[in-house]
């Protein structure tokens, strides 16, 4: 072992856990590279935002949803659906929690209740999956609200042939059959009308048509997009009071073990409405900063939510994009105050006016440091307020119709978080595994962080050695079973001060033993060892002797176990020249110390800039190392310690492959495996033949087609002809 070691041709938050799949391709950087070794299981490219086809995004990402459960499918939802026809003149909700405020200040009430700007078709069109529907019996007839006001009318109204909102959403599921629309049910009515909330979800069910709307009996929140397509089933009906035994209403949120859907808590109110407004009445003028306020809490709310609340794999899960209104009082008091009862400033109600300043910043993440995987992948469905809103980014450019929809959407491919270690196994048939995230530590759901390393154990396990972003230098295996121990720590406080994060290397003995390597922040090297029980080498990190009984110096190290338990050391000294020596099994280093490494037949000596070696059954090394030209080269020292001369696998023909990271692996049929950052930034894989011959370089992609860009990789031979490969992303 050795050391460092989609759908950009078809389209386009409630949150759940996401496994994300990454593949190995090959793919030749230009039409001059040499064909790639490496062969790539078949799978989606990741997807591009500008070209989603918003009402119909699922059926266009399906080839990447298609066996996705609906619960791990990233998707928009609309808060408060219906809000959109709510006026200070529409009405009151008199069972609504806020009835009392809507009649005493229409004006604000409105102010702060209306949370979207076009009807819910358009929401649909916008791409939302998700309807947080509010419904009011009023009078006999059922309107949307929210908090207090009433909306427009929902159901048709038989005694006069008015016709309600259904009617245009019902068309819309008829004429999208591929989009599977979730539709959450909320009714207020009055105390004598036990019935009510039953009768709205029958009036649902008429109007949808209850073939098309999910049995709950059949499917479910880990059924696949594409099980829900065979059943033809593209509406689920969840009910949070669940008073129908209907097979077709499943239950909503609420604290039940037989919900089927939950919130992730990440949007905290206030219920006080009518206190938050005297006190804002009292000081009409007083200015807060509000939309940064808001803005702020709702966004760390939600990252906390994401980086650290799994919650129930079985069921589908909310995440509330949206503000909270109760936060927005003062300021909406202030306005309605300061502009004549004018409830709506800038031609838009407030709450419009704040959701549209907030979702600016959420954008922001959404497509940067949230669409990474550590986050994209506790992701299901993002609630909104105002879906399908425009407007500028920071940096002044134009947010057009429907894009934070997109940016939701992109998060089904997301990218790997910078630092993330990313492992892959190639077969001895030459198919590699979906790559992916190690798990992380301390609660972190992938690890990331500096300087890594990994060797496979004889019995098929992985022993990794890590420095995370805690400056900590921890230890993990990754049993054969692919059951994990747990990253644990090395060193205390002060030993890994000294190693400051410097360069690692790992190997294991045929006698189970490993053996780690380090250079600390002064540039000494350091090994120490892990017995097969689990301890460490007593007395922890000892330094590897170099010229008059001093610890050598170095710039970087690798190292591989020998066939007799011998350890054979790699490394570039301090002047940047490669030399090697040995540790022998009874724990002694080579009394004849350091050998530099021939360049030429000049007396010149080998520097450069990273280094790997792998060790062969007939006890000769393989070295690769990339120059101080930046090129990589390659050589074979044999077991007596004969150098041949360095030769150089080729990225085009006649063309050196450039690169600034190294590592390679033999395996027992003489051939070996080498990986290298390219210039492009990119790793990419080789195949040596037992008889010299070198085959093209391919790609490592990541996520769903993406290049993996890296900053270190590693690669190990497992005992059944498999390797394993580690990759720092960049």
């Amino acid at each position: 072992m050795t050391r460092h070691g989609l759908l950009s041709t078809s389209t386009t938050l409630t949150l759940a856990t996401l496994t994300i799949g990454l593949a190995i391709a090959g793919v030749p950087s230009s039409a001059t590279a040499a064909p790639s070794a490496v062969t790539a299981a078949a799978t989606a490219g990741p997807i591009d935002p500008d070209i989603l086809a918003l009402p119909r995004w699922m059926d266009q990402v399906s080839d990447v949803i298609g066996d996705r459960p609906l619960n791990k499918i990233v998707m928009p939802g609309s808060h408060d659906a219906g809000s959109w026809s709510i006026t200070d003149k529409s009405g009151v909700c008199d069972t609504a929690s806020e009835a009392k405020l809507a009649r005493e200040h229409p004006q604000i009430a409105a102010a702060i209740s209306i949370t979207q700007m076009s009807p819910i078709k358009e929401q649909l069109n916008a791409g939302s999956r998700y309807l947080d529907l509010r419904l009011c019996k009023k009078d006999g007839k059922w309107f949307t609200y929210h908090g207090g006001p009433l909306g427009g009318l929902f159901f048709d109204d038989p005694a006069t042939g008015r016709k309600g909102e259904i009617d245009q959403i019902t068309e819309w599921i008829r004429n999208h059959p591929e989009e599977i629309v979730t539709i959450e049910l909320r009714t207020s009515a009055p105390n004598d009308d036990p019935g009510a909330n039953s009768e709205a979800v029958r009036l649902l069910g008429e109007a949808i048509g209850t073939a098309r709307i999910a049995d709950k009996n059949k499917l479910s929140p880990t059924s696949t997009y594409n099980q829900f397509m065979a059943a033809g089933a593209n509406v689920v009906l969840l009910d949070a009071k669940a008073t129908t035994n209907q097979p077709w209403a499943w239950m909503g949120d609420r604290p039940h073990p037989d919900s089927r859907v939950e919130s992730r808590n990440s949007y905290v109110e206030n219920k006080d409405w009518g206190g938050l407004i005297k006190e804002a009445l009292a000081n009409p003028f007083r200015q807060n900063p509000a939309i940064d306020k808001i803005s702020r809490t709702a966004i760390d709310r939600m990252q906390k939510v994401l980086t650290t609340d799994s919650g129930d794999p079985r069921k589908l899960f909310t995440l509330s994009g949206n503000v909270d209104s109760t936060l927005a009082i003062p300021d909406a008091v202030n306005d309605v105050v300061s502009h004549g009862m004018n409830y709506k400033p800038d031609g838009m109600p407030y709450m419009l006016y704040l959701a549209r300043e907030h979702n600016t910043r959420l954008l922001e993440k959404l497509e940067g440091e949230w669409r990474h995987s550590a986050i994209a992948a506790n992701e299901n469905i993002i609630q909104l307020d105002y879906v399908n809103m425009g407007g500028k980014r920071a940096n002044g450019s134009i947010i057009g119709y429907g894009e934070m929809s997109r940016a939701i959407i992109a998060h089904n491919t997301p990218t790997t978080a910078p630092g993330t270690l990313v492992g892959t196994r190639r077969h001895a048939d030459g198919s590699w595994s979906a790559a992916e995230p190690l798990p992380g530590a301390s609660g972190a759901r992938e690890f990331a962080g500096g300087d890594r390393a990994v060797t496979a154990m004889p019995d098929g396990s992985l022993q990794y050695l890590a420095y995370g972003n805690d400056k900590h230098l921890h230890h993990n295996i990754r049993f054969a079973n692919g059951t994990w121990q747990g990253w644990a720590r090395v060193n205390n406080d002060a030993t890994d001060k000294q190693l400051a994060g410097g360069p690692l290397a790992l190997t294991a003995t045929a006698d189970g033993i490993t053996h780690a390597l380090a250079v600390d922040k002064d540039g000494n090297l350091l090994h120490t060892l892990r017995r097969p029980d689990g301890t460490w080498q007593d007395g922890g990190w000892a330094g590897v002797p170099g010229d008059g009984g001093r610890v050598f110096k170095a710039k970087d190290v690798a190292v591989t176990a020998m066939p007799n338990n011998t350890i054979t050391v790699l490394a570039y000294g301090a002047d940047r020249v490669m030399r090697i020596t040995e540790r022998w099994s009874n724990g002694l280093w080579n009394t004849s110390g350091w050998n530099t490494l021939p360049w030429g037949n000049d007396g010149s000596t080998f520097s450069g800039t990273d280094l790997a070696i792998t060790s062969m059954t007939n006890h000769s090394v393989q070295i690769a190392a990339i120059g101080m030209d930046g090129n990589v080269w390659h050589m074979i020292r044999d077991a007596r310690g004969v150098n041949s001369r360095w030769g150089a696998p080729e990225w085009a023909k006649g063309e050196p492959m450039r690169a600034s990271g190294i590592s390679i692996a033999a395996l027992p049929d003489g051939s070996a495996q080498l990986l290298a950052i390219g210039a492009d930034g990119i790793a990419w894989h080789t195949n040596r033949a037992a008889n010299g011959v070198w085959t093209g370089f391919g790609r490592l992609n990541g996520s769903f087609g993406r290049p993996l860009s890296a900053t270190g990789v590693g690669i190990t031979a497992l005992p059944d002809g498999r390797t394993y490969t580690l990759v720092g992303a960049r």
